[in-house]
C-alpha cells in the first residue's frame, strides 16, 4: 500500500503538468494565429503605401524627364541664341562632352581625370 500511495501523487503531478501544458497551447494557438494575421496585414498596407510611392515616383521620373526633353530641345536653343544675339560655333570649336557609362570600369574613368588634369601642362587645348 505504501508503493500505491507513492505513485498517486506522481501521477496527479503528470496530470497537473499535462493540463497544464494542454490549457496553454489552447491559449497560445489562437494568439499566435491573431498575431499572424496581423503581421499579414500590416505588411500588405506596407507593401500597397510602397508600391503607390512607387508609381508616383515613376510619374515624377517621367514628368522630368519630359521637362529635360522640352528644356534641351533644338527649337528652343535657337531661339534663345537668336534673343541674345549669338551665333552658331564653328564646327571645329564644338566639343561633346558625354556622361561616362554606368559599366565603365573606374580605371578608365581615372585616366579620363589625369588627362583633363594634365592638359594644361603640356598646352594642350581643350
Amino acid at each position: 500500500m505504501a508503493s500505491g500511495q507513492a505513485t498517486a501523487p506522481v501521477l496527479r503531478l503528470r496530470e497537473l503538468a499535462l493540463g497544464i501544458v494542454l490549457v496553454a497551447s489552447l491559449i497560445a494557438c489562437p494568439l499566435l494565429l491573431v498575431a499572424r494575421q496581423s503581421y499579414i496585414a500590416n505588411l500588405s498596407v506596407r507593401e500597397s503605401r510602397l508600391s503607390d510611392s512607387l508609381s508616383s515616383v515613376g510619374r515624377r521620373c517621367a514628368e522630368q524627364r519630359l521637362y529635360n526633353e522640352k528644356l534641351s530641345s533644338t527649337a528652343r536653343i535657337e531661339s534663345i541664341m537668336r534673343q541674345r544675339g549669338l551665333e552658331y560655333p564653328a564646327a571645329g570649336s564644338i566639343v561633346v562632352i558625354r556622361e561616362p557609362a554606368e559599366h565603365e570600369s573606374t580605371g578608365k574613368r581615372a585616366g579620363n581625370i589625369f588627362a583633363i588634369i594634365k592638359k594644361p601642362f603640356l598646352g594642350e587645348k581643350g
